[in-house]
C-alpha cells in the first residue's frame, strides 16, 4: 500500500466502524482494536481538556484586553509589544526544544525529567540576565529611552517559564491537559486582574507588563503544586545528550520561528514608530484569540498524536485529513465572519480609538486560514522527527519578510500587515510537498471541500454586506452587529447543509469513531 493511500483507518473504516483485520488473528484483532479505542479516546479527551484551557485562557484574555483597550493607548501596546521582543524570542530556549524531546520520545527514564529541569532552569536563569544586560542597548537601537527598564523587568518571564517547563511536557506527553485547563484560567484571571488594576490606578504600559510576570509565576507555580511529577536534585549530561539531537535543531527552528513572529514589529517600530507597533500588536489579538479557541485542541493533540502513529503512514494521513476537515469546517466561517464584521465589532468592543486597527484586524484573518494547513503539517512533520526541515523552512520566511515588508511600511501599516500575510501564503506550496514526501500526507486531497467551504463563507459575507447597505442608518450599533452575526450564522449554515452535508457526516462519524 503507498503511504499516501488510505489505510485500514482510513475514511471507509471512520464510516463503518472497522477496523483493520490483514489476516491477523482473533486475538490480535481484538488487541488492535482496544489499543485503537483507548488512543482515540485520549486524543478525544486531551482534545477536549485542550479546548477547556484555551477557552478558559482565551476567554479571560479577551475579556482583560477589552478593558486594557478602552483605559490604554496605541503607544502603550507599542510600548509593551517591543519590551516582550526579547523575552518571547530567548523564552523558546526553555519552553521548546527539551520538552517536545521529552512529548516525542519513546522510551524515557525518570533521570531524562529531572536532568532536563536543572538544565532548563540553568538556561532560564542565564536567559534573564542576558535580557537584563541587553536593556540598554536595545532601548538605544529602537530609538525609544523608555525601553530599557520595561525589558529589565520582562526578563524575569523567562526564568519563571522555565521552571515549569518539564511538568507542562509530562502532561502533554501522557495527553493529561486537564491541569493545563486548571493552570491557564488561573493564571490568565491573576495576571489579567492586576493588569486591570493597574492600569485603572494609571500605571499605564507597566499594567500590561506586570501582567504577564504575575500569569507566567501563578502557571508555574500551579504545574510544580499540582502535578504529579517532582523534580529530584539529580542530573546526567548523558541523558541531556540524548535529548539533544531532536531538541537542539527544534530549539533553533522554534528561536527562529519566534524572531518570525517578532520581526514585523521590530520593522514597524523601526520604520513607523510605536503606535504602528501597538496597532499590529492589536491587531493580532483577535487572531491569537479565535485561532486557539477554535483550532487550538486539534492543533495541541497533532504532535501527540502523529508521534504516537509513527511508522503507520496511511493512519498519520487519516488523521491529518479528519483533523483538516474539522479545523475547515470550524475556522473558515469564524475568521470570514469576524473579517465581516469587524468595522462594527472592533470600534465597539475596544473603543473608537481601534477604528485604525480594523483594515490590519480584517488582512491577519487570512492568516487564520493559512494556519488551518501550515500548523497540522508543520507539527505533523515535527512528531515524526524533521526539525531540521522546519528550520530552513523559517529562514526562508525570514528572507521573505526581509524582503516584503520594509518596503512595504512605506505605504502605510495596512500594508506592511498585507506584507506579512503574502510572506506566509508563499510558503503553503513548499509545506504541500515536503508533507507528502516525507510523512506520506497529501494535503490536497485534504482541501478537496476548501472550495465549497469558501463558497459558503462568501455567501455569508455578502448576505452581511448587502444588509449593511440596507439597514437603517441611524440604529443603535449593538443592534446591527447582533443582527449580521445573525444573519451570517444562518447564511452559512444554510449553505453548508446543501454543499458540505458528507464533510459533516464524515467529521461528526469520526469524532464518535474516536470516542470508542
Amino acid at each position: 500500500m503507498a503511504a499516501t493511500e488510505p489505510g485500514p483507518g482510513g475514511p471507509q473504516a471512520l464510516r463503518k466502524g472497522q477496523l483493520p483485520t490483514c489476516g491477523a488473528s482473533d486475538r490480535d484483532r481484538r488487541a488492535s482494536a482496544a489499543m485503537t479505542a483507548a488512543t482515540g479516546a485520549r486524543i478525544v479527551r486531551g482534545a477536549a481538556w485542550s479546548a477547556a484551557e484555551s477557552w478558559g485562557r482565551h476567554l479571560f484574555s479577551f475579556a482583560i484586553v477589552v478593558v486594557l483597550a478602552r483605559q490604554l493607548d496605541a503607544e502603550a501596546f507599542g510600548l509593551a509589544a517591543l519590551a516582550m521582543v526579547a523575552p518571547v524570542i530567548l523564552g523558546v530556549l526553555v519552553i521548546n526544544g527539551i520538552p517536545e524531546a521529552l512529548v516525542q520520545r519513546s522510551e524515557l527514564e525518570p533521570i531524562h525529567l529531572d536532568s532536563a529541569f536543572w538544565l532548563l532552569v540553568s538556561v532560564g536563569l542565564t536567559a534573564s540576565l542576558l535580557i537584563w544586560l541587553m536593556a540598554a542597548p536595545m532601548s538605544w537601537a529602537l530609538g525609544e529611552p523608555r525601553l530599557a527598564e520595561l525589558v529589565r523587568w520582562t526578563g524575569a518571564i523567562v526564568f519563571l517559564q522555565s521552571i515549569g517547563s518539564v511538568p507542562s511536557a509530562v502532561l502533554r506527553r501522557h495527553l493529561e491537559f486537564r491541569l493545563f485547563a486548571l493552570r491557564t484560567t488561573i493564571g490568565t484571571a491573576t495576571g489579567g486582574m492586576l493588569g486591570i488594576g493597574l492600569a485603572l490606578a494609571g500605571f499605564g504600559v507597566w499594567s500590561l507588563v506586570f501582567m504577564q510576570i504575575a500569569r507566567v509565576s501563578v502557571e508555574s507555580a500551579i504545574l510544580i503544586g499540582f502535578g504529579n511529577w517532582r523534580p529530584q536534585l539529580r542530573f546526567s549530561l548523558a541523558r541531556c545528550r540524548d535529548l539533544s539531537g531532536f531538541a537542539l535543531p527544534l530549539v533553533v527552528q522554534s528561536l527562529w520561528n519566534l524572531i518570525n513572529d517578532e520581526l514585523p514589529k521590530v520593522i514597524l517600530g523601526l520604520f513607523i514608530g510605536t503606535q504602528a507597533v501597538g496597532i499590529f500588536a492589536f491587531a493580532r489579538r483577535p487572531l491569537e484569540f479565535l485561532t486557539q479557541c477554535f483550532l487550538g485542541p486539534v492543533i495541541s493533540v497533532t504532535m501527540p498524536a502523529v508521534s504516537r502513529l509513527q511508522g503507520e503512514p496511511g493512519r498519520i494521513n487519516d488523521f491529518f485529513r479528519m483533523a483538516t476537515l474539522i479545523s475547515a469546517l470550524i475556522g473558515f466561517p469564524i475568521f470570514f465572519g469576524f473579517a465581516a464584521v469587524a468595522p462594527k465589532a472592533v470600534p465597539l468592543v475596544f473603543g473608537a480609538q481601534w477604528e485604525v486597527a480594523v483594515r490590519p484586524v480584517q488582512l491577519l484573518m487570512f492568516l487564520g486560514l493559512f494556519r488551518i494547513l501550515d500548523s497540522l503539517s508543520g507539527l505533523s512533520l515535527l512528531a515524526l522527527g524533521h526539525s531540521r526541515l522546519l528550520l530552513k523552512m523559517n529562514v526562508l520566511y525570514t528572507g521573505f519578510v526581509l524582503l516584503v515588508v520594509p518596503p512595504a511600511t512605506q505605504l502605510g501599516v495596512n500594508a506592511a500587515v498585507a506584507g506579512v500575510v503574502l510572506c506566509n501564503l508563499a510558503l503553503l506550496p513548499i509545506f504541500f510537498v515536503l508533507a507528502r514526501r516525507l510523512a506520506g500526507i497529501d494535503a490536497v486531497a485534504a482541501m478537496a471541500s476548501f472550495p465549497r467551504l469558501t463558497f459558503s463563507c462568501l455567501l455569508m459575507v455578502a448576505a452581511i454586506e448587502l444588509f449593511r447597505q440596507v439597514a437603517p442608518a441611524g440604529a443603535p450599533v449593538p443592534l446591527l452587529l447582533t443582527a449580521e452575526i445573525a444573519l451570517g450564522a444562518v447564511t452559512f449554515a444554510a449553505s453548508a447543509l446543501l454543499l458540505l452535508r458528507a464533510e459533516l457526516r464524515l467529521a461528526v462519524g469520526a469524532l464518535r469513531h474516536l470516542r470508542g
